[in-house]
């Protein structure tokens, strides 16, 4: 069972919701700590560290919210390839976050992807997948009344392709950007 550490004082629902999300797999010797963030011009910071299995996510106090934010989910290819460019464009999901506790969230989504990964849990641990795994994260946590949680999926779904819940829109927009 994994150990948490709050040391904010806070964001006592993202902590709910997070430890509710550890236990459907195996957090044998992992600690999450949660905290704020001193780091110049990072709104979030978040590391897995897999040498001590330490997870670390931090929001900046006194954000302004709503903030938007984007986040590579996939690529796509180009029909034309440019000297010196890839084949492919990277598709960005932008979002709106509505207090610090969505950004907790999706931080701590995308880190214990790593964590899954480098535990032999799931497989594919590229940036792009952990933030799908923090995108689900978010969405299910905007809709969380304190009770049991989704399952851990094997391979998360990128958000474009996730159907919106009939009661709300979609959060997020879509666009490629030639990387």
């Amino acid at each position: 069972m994994a150990v948490f550490r709050n040391t904010t004082g806070e964001l006592v629902r993202a902590e709910a919701f997070i430890r509710a999300k550890a236990t459907l797999v195996d957090t044998t010797d992992l600690s999450v700590h949660i905290k704020h963030t001193r780091a110049r011009r990072r709104d979030v910071t978040g590391y897995y560290r897999f040498a001590d299995r330490r997870m670390v996510v931090a929001v900046k106090k006194r954000l302004r919210y709503p903030r938007r934010a984007a986040y590579g989910i996939g690529s796509t290819p180009t029909s034309r390839l440019r000297l010196g460019g890839r084949p492919y464009k990277l598709v960005w999901y932008e979002e709106t976050f509505t207090s610090p506790e969505d950004l907790l969230v999706f931080v701590a989504g995308h880190e214990f992807w790593h964590f899954l990964c480098h535990t032999g849990q799931r497989r594919g641990g590229f940036e792009v997948r952990c933030n799908c795994n923090g995108f689900l994260w978010l969405t299910e946590f905007k809709d969380w009344t304190g009770g049991p949680v989704a399952p851990v999926p094997s391979r998360p779904p990128r958000p474009d392709e996730v159907a919106a819940a009939p009661s709300r829109s979609p959060q997020g927009e879509l666009f490629a950007k030639a990387f």
